[in-house]
């Protein structure tokens, strides 16, 4: 994401979107009553002409946003505040498609300095997008690692085969190759991970190397088993790891392996759930926070909101974890957030059983 220009006194920040994670990271920055100008098409009457699609430039005080993900596209609805007076267009309904490419004004009462700091590191962190295959002999899973979170693209139940069916694996290999290539060509990947057990793994590699042709790098490891779970297998390879050491997705599950190993063995050198991370917060303990973009668009945005400024101006750092990753389901039994803290801190509800 490129901040093109910004006005903190007057509470806008115009960005250019360069990629789906600026969209990912968009979806959780808008809120409902924000207001967002940009370029768009919209249906009008035109005298002696009926009606025409035009080109325009729309403010939208938002009401709704979707994500569309396998669009790469960011919809955001609302009322029309301000438009080309000669149509009429205001207080009429319009959805504004974003997509990589587009650019965008952003109005909100105030833009923290939290906020800025948070795009102005987007602006300048170097990316990656890592296209992950799990497979067995009974199903695989494809998906896109970003460093916002993991997008699972395809999973496929294949036919049983046996590991010495030689002639079938080789098929079987054809199968997932031609699909792996199929979002290749659709998605902007850097490399290609591959973690499927010895024999298929080895006929998948041939496979995808004689139709590539040296155009993307591709790295392998062994997974117990294909699909979902495989993926998440290969999330925790060391191998990979090193691979993706700059994504959130990864980080953010060593964060949380740190959490549980703290949580039995010192669990005043940890936070969770709203009330007790907020306390942390203010008492200036918060080094890390881990927390899932469902309490984003929850009631307690403005209380997140704040907390995120807190955490970040004394020092501390914010990781939001997409609602539809694995990790996220994981936090929600920690009430969605969690935080590792720079010194021991009693509980909240401690402190108010010893008042």
């Amino acid at each position: 994401m490129k901040i093109i220009d910004k006005d903190l006194r007057k509470g806008w920040v115009k960005v250019r979107i360069e990629d789906v994670d600026d969209l990912w990271i968009l979806k959780n920055i808008i809120k409902a009553g924000d207001v967002v100008v940009s370029k768009t098409l919209r249906d009008v009457k035109v005298d002696g002409e009926g009606k025409r699609r035009l080109p325009m430039t729309l403010a939208i005080k938002v009401e709704k946003l979707y994500f569309q993900p396998f669009a790469s596209r960011l919809r955001i609805h609302g009322i029309i505040v301000e438009g080309p007076e000669e149509y009429g267009l205001r207080g009429s309904h319009h959805t504004l498609n974003v997509d990589v490419g587009s650019e965008i004004t952003l109005f909100k009462e105030s833009i923290s300095q939290a906020l800025l700091r948070r795009l102005e590191s987007l602006s300048n962190r170097r990316r990656f997008r890592a296209l992950l295959v799990a497979a067995d002999f009974d199903e695989v899973s494809l998906a896109i690692l970003y460093d916002q979170g993991i997008r699972f693209l395809n999973d496929l139940t294949l036919p049983g085969i046996r590991s010495d069916d030689e002639s079938s694996i080789e098929s079987m290999a054809t199968l997932i190759a031609e699909e792996v290539v199929r979002y290749l060509e659709s998605e902007k990947i850097d490399f290609l991970i591959v973690g499927s057990p010895t024999v298929l793994r080895e006929a998948l590699t041939k496979e995808l190397k004689t139709r590539i042709r040296g155009k993307l790098k591709i790295f392998t490891d062994s997974v117990s088993i294909g699909g979902r779970a495989g993926i998440q297998e290969l999330l925790k390879r060391d191998s990979v790891k090193g691979l993706l050491q700059e994504f959130v997705i990864v980080e953010g599950e060593e964060i949380l392996e740190k959490f549980l190993k703290l949580l039995m063995s010192d669990p005043e050198r940890i936070a969770y759930g709203l009330r007790d991370v907020e306390f942390a917060a203010l008492s200036n303990a918060v080094d890390i926070l881990l927390v899932s973009e469902d309490l984003l668009t929850s009631d307690e945005y403005e209380r997140i909101e704040k907390i995120f400024n807190v955490v970040e101006e004394k020092g501390g750092s914010v990781r939001i974890i997409p609602a539809e990753s694995p990790l996220a389901l994981k936090l929600k039994g920690f009430g969605g957030v969690i935080a590792l803290l720079r010194f021991a801190l009693p509980r909240s509800e401690d402190l108010i059983k010893q008042d």
